[in-house]
C-alpha cells in the first residue's frame, strides 16, 4: 500500500441535495486504509446536481472546464496517488461523451504529471456513494469485518490505460 503523502480522489460533480459527507467519508476511509496521510476531492464537472441523471439534462458544461483542468493539473502534480471515482452509470448522450472526454484528459494529464496508476474500487471508477453497496455481503465481493476491512479487499491499483474513461 502507499505510504504518506495525500490521495487525490476524482469524483464526478458536487452534490446539490446533500452535503456530500458520505462520499467524503468513504474517500477518507480509503485514503486511510491505503496508507495516505490525507486526501483531497476534485470533480470532473462543477455543476452541482442531486444525482447524475440531471447532468444528462444540462447543456453548458464547457464554461467551467478550462478552470477545472487547470485546478486538476495542479492537484495531480501535488498528489501522491489518485483514486478514480467518477462513477460507472447514469450517463447518456452528450453528457456521456463529455464525461469520457474529461476522464480521458485526466488520464493523459495524470501520466504527464508522473502517475502510472489509479486506485479504483473493483477495477472501475465507482463513485464512493456506491461503495457500501459494492462491498455488501449479498454480492460476495468482500467478506466480514468493518467497512474499511471490506474496502481494502476491493481497492485495486490499475494502470492508467485500463481505467474506463
Amino acid at each position: 500500500m502507499a505510504s504518506n503523502g495525500h490521495l487525490l480522489a476524482v469524483l464526478l460533480n458536487p452534490p446539490s441535495a446533500s452535503s456530500g459527507a458520505r462520499s467524503r467519508g468513504a474517500v477518507r476511509r480509503a485514503a486511510g486504509v491505503l496508507g495516505f496521510d490525507g486526501y483531497e476531492v476534485a470533480n470532473l464537472f462543477a455543476d452541482p446536481t442531486p444525482t447524475v441523471v440531471e447532468l444528462n439534462l444540462l447543456s453548458a458544461h464547457e464554461m467551467s472546464w478550462p478552470e477545472l483542468q487547470q485546478r486538476l493539473s495542479e492537484q495531480l502534480r501535488a498528489a501522491h496517488g489518485v483514486l478514480a471515482a467518477w462513477g460507472v452509470a447514469g450517463a447518456s448522450g452528450n453528457f456521456r461523451r463529455a464525461r469520457g472526454e474529461r476522464a480521458a484528459w485526466l488520464i493523459e494529464e495524470a501520466e504527464r504529471r508522473g502517475h502510472r496508476h489509479f486506485w479504483t474500487v473493483g477495477g472501475e471508477p465507482r463513485h464512493p456513494s456506491r461503495w457500501h453497496q459494492y462491498v455488501a455481503d449479498k454480492h460476495g465481493r468482500a467478506t466480514g469485518g468493518t467497512f474499511e476491512e471490506r474496502l481494502v479487499q476491493v481497492l485495486t491499483l490499475q494502470p492508467l490505460g485500463s481505467v474506463e474513461a
